[in-house]
This record gives C-alpha cells, sequence and structure tokens, in this order.
C-alpha cells in the first residue's frame, strides 16, 4: 500500500503540498498544481489503494489555502471506496 504523509507543519502553501504528494505518489510528471488535475491524479493514475497521512491538518478545513484540498481528498477517499483511506492527527 503506498502511504503519503503530509506534515502541514512544513507545508506553507498549496504548491509545497502539491510537490509533496506528487513525489511521494511517484508521480512520473508535473501535474498542473491545480485541483482537477489533483483529482485526476488521485482518481486515476496513483498507485492505489493508498492512505494519505494528514498531521497536524486540525482546523484547516476552512483556510483559504487548504480548505479546497482537504476537501478534495475526502470526496476522492469516498469515491475510491476504499482504495483511499485517510488518516489525520
Amino acid at each position: 500500500m503506498l502511504t503519503i504523509t503530509l506534515d502541514f507543519r512544513h507545508l506553507h502553501d498549496r504548491d509545497a503540498l502539491y510537490r509533496a504528494l506528487a513525489q511521494q505518489s511517484h508521480c512520473p510528471f508535473t501535474f498542473g498544481n491545480n485541483l482537477d488535475a489533483l483529482w485526476d491524479w488521485i482518481t486515476g493514475g496513483m498507485a492505489l489503494p493508498a492512505r494519505i497521512h494528514l498531521r497536524h491538518a486540525a482546523g484547516l478545513e476552512n483556510s483559504e489555502t487548504f480548505g479546497a484540498v482537504l476537501s478534495l481528498l475526502e470526496e476522492a477517499a469516498q469515491a475510491l471506496e476504499g482504495d483511499l483511506r485517510l488518516k489525520r492527527d
């Protein structure tokens, strides 16, 4: 199982999150650094099953920087019906 850790103490903007996720998921290309490209990669290109560990993400759901990405990850986890798991702490 692919395991990705996104530690929000060290991710200062959305581009840093995209880079960390692409690197840890072994993305062979730059996927565009936008929500549509992230969705396409997670649901159609990334190796599954996978677990994304969201460290120190509490309270960021409404953040202008990370809120939309966290919502997308939740939606992808539901759409992939167990092939993508999110762990928060």
